[in-house]
């Protein structure tokens, strides 16, 4: 559904973000981005929602297709129309407004309006406490609440493609599982495609199909989630898994770095 092929983009016309990455999202699945801060994962969707112009990011070289249509140059609103929705990192909910309100607001892309009663529903159904919390205004929500008002905000409006940014970001762990445990359920129920960009790549990969790893801006290893969470790289520097008593100094850190450049 989702094609990047050899993308390269740059902000201020002078730093390279990302260096020819390709990465594929297939209809109906979930695919993990991970990597750390400053891995070039938030970059990737922007290019791929269209928000480039307000923080000056110009795509060099690459492309960027959606059922085989490239939308490189497509605005926000159009990427929007064709069924890709982005859940931002940090939520970004409409704090004044009320929780309903919210959801109206991500409603807009809507092609049949008489479907917004039936889909309003749906997405309390995944979400209780919203249903609960309709009529309180969002910025009195606490963290988790908000990360799932800012799904179902993007969920309203029939995605095919959801682009969640760190949906785990700031939450406790026990909130974390509860939402990705739903954001499978919306996966296998609603048909939904998710690229799913986090850092936190132990959740991550438990419910994703399909993973890439990210560093500096480059694609270093790719493959099934339950294989790259059998890999001993992965499970050392991303999973935080070591073998007891083992101690790795600084020397192996740094042939990890050089073998993951080569992979590239």
């Amino acid at each position: 559904m989702l094609r990047v092929t050899n993308l390269e983009t740059t902000y201020n016309d002078i730093i390279l973000a990302l260096k020819g990455i390709s990465l594929q999202v297939p209809a109906g699945r979930i695919v993990a981005l991970l990597g750390a801060n400053g891995a070039g994962k938030t970059t990737t969707i922007n290019t791929v929602s269209g928000i480039r112009k307000a923080i000056d990011l110009k795509i060099e070289d690459g492309k960027v297709e959606f059922d085989g249509r490239d939308i490189g140059a497509l605005e926000p609103h159009e990427v929007v129309s064709l069924g890709i929705s982005q859940v931002p990192e940090g939520r970004r909910i409409f704090a004044e407004l009320t929780v309903e309100e919210n959801i109206l607001i991500g409603s807009y892309a809507l092609k049949e309006r008489k479907n917004f009663i039936r889909n309003e529903e749906m997405v309390f159904n995944y979400f209780p406490i919203l249903k609960e919390r309709r009529r309180q205004q969002a910025g009195y929500l606490s963290g988790g609440e908000q990360q799932m008002l800012a799904i179902a905000r993007a969920l309203i409006a029939e995605p095919r493609l959801i682009m969640l940014d760190e949906p785990s970001l700031g939450l406790a762990p026990l909130v974390v599982r509860e939402i990705f445990d739903i954001i499978g359920h919306i996966n296998r129920e609603r048909g939904v495609a998710i690229l799913l960009v986090e850092q936190n790549a132990n959740v991550a990969l438990s419910i994703a199909h399909y993973g890439y790893i990210m560093e500096t801006g480059r694609i270093v290893m790719e493959g099934p989630s339950d294989v790259l969470r059998e890999n001993r790289d992965i499970k050392e520097f991303y999973l935080g898994l070591t073998d007891v008593g083992t101690k790795k100094s600084f020397r192996d850190v740094k042939h990890y770095k050089r073998r993951k450049r080569w992979l590239s």
